[in-house]
């Protein structure tokens, strides 16, 4: 992505909007030493809308992360909290760049509480366990199948049509994970157009709410970028002198119910020294393992992506790169 698709980025991320709250700050945490070159830092508040701050890493490393993660919660509505962990801010850092990310909004058409009943939802391990399932009449809903990944598709369109949670279902209960090995950026856009408004039917939801937290680091060298991550090899010129990525940090928090999703994510990097449809449906019930995605149509890619395996899953922020999706 080259500095100007990041800078429109930024702003459709943070446009106005009277149905949707969508936040995304940008925070750069610099020490007071002037070690992180002024270019950079004005590339960051010119192209990524940045907010600088400068700290004192090097005598206070505690009060600095304890402020890094004031920043955070407060961006993300308190629900990403403790962004990074004790210890992970040390006299060697030199900088730390936050992003943070916040979502709300409330279906088009809600489902109704009265309605929500504990049902059976079948895990990939084979059992079968009870979770509060949602369920609503849609009319006419956007709906499709893909028949390459073997799943069907559902659109749940938030207040003003902007955006929607989407649903990727698999047609088998083990289904999820041949599905995640060869969906890519491209192949959601191909889902989301392929749909078409189809006949009314029932649709059954879980109900959940599911967080995340991982570090990076081992993720982003797999993908193709260790060096950045050595010391003798890592070259961050353009950023400042003697300078290498310690650790990236992520966490990420999904709420969906009855009224809509509400949803944060926050990523934290150090730099330290050294289809077609069928119409004999009558029902869409994602009672097996899903894969869901808060999908921007203006952007057209997703804001957030998840996966639901049962009531203990763990939201799995996806990184989509090189046709493959990295868990």
């Amino acid at each position: 992505m080259i500095l100007e698709d990041a800078e429109q980025l930024v702003k459709v991320l943070n446009k106005e909007n009277n149905h949707v709250i969508l936040k995304s700050a940008n925070r750069l945490y610099s020490n007071r030493d002037k070690s992180i070159l002024e270019d950079y830092i004005q590339a960051a508040v010119k192209y990524f809308a940045a907010d600088v701050k400068s700290v004192d890493f090097t005598s206070n490393p505690e009060g600095s992360r304890q402020e890094i993660n004031k920043w955070v919660e407060e961006v993300t509505n308190e629900k990403i909290k403790n962004m990074l962990p004790s210890g992970t801010i040390d006299t060697l850092t030199r900088m730390v760049v936050a992003n943070a990310i916040y979502f709300k909004e409330n279906c088009s058409r809600p489902f109704e509480t009265r309605r929500t009943k504990k049902a059976n939802f079948h895990t990939l391990g084979g059992q079968s366990v009870k979770v509060a399932m949602m369920q609503r009449t849609m009319h006419y809903p956007r709906f499709g199948e893909n028949k390459d990944f073997n799943c069907r598709v559902l659109q749940l369109p938030y207040i003003g049509d902007e955006m929607a949670m989407v649903v990727l279902l698999p047609k088998t209960v083990d289904g999820l994970l041949e599905m995640e090995k060869s969906i890519d950026l491209v192949t959601l856009n191909q889902c989301i157009k392929n749909e078409t408004f189809a006949p009314n039917f029932e649709v059954f939801i879980p109900k959940f709410k599911i967080e995340s937290s991982l570090q990076l680091s081992g993720t982003l060298s797999a993908l193709g970028m260790p060096d950045v991550f050595d010391e003798s090899k890592a070259d961050l010129s353009g950023m400042g002198n003697e300078l290498c990525v310690s650790k990236v940090f992520h966490k990420a928090f999904v709420d969906v119910n009855e009224e809509g999703t509400e949803a944060a994510a926050d990523t934290c990097g150090n730099a330290v020294y050294a289809s077609h449809i069928s119409r004999t449906w009558s029902s869409f019930e994602a009672d097996h393992p899903f894969m869901f995605m808060i999908w921007h149509y203006e952007l057209n890619a997703p804001l957030f992506i998840g996966r639901f395996t049962g009531p203990t899953s763990e939201l799995c922020i996806k990184r989509i790169q090189q046709g493959e999706v990295i868990f």
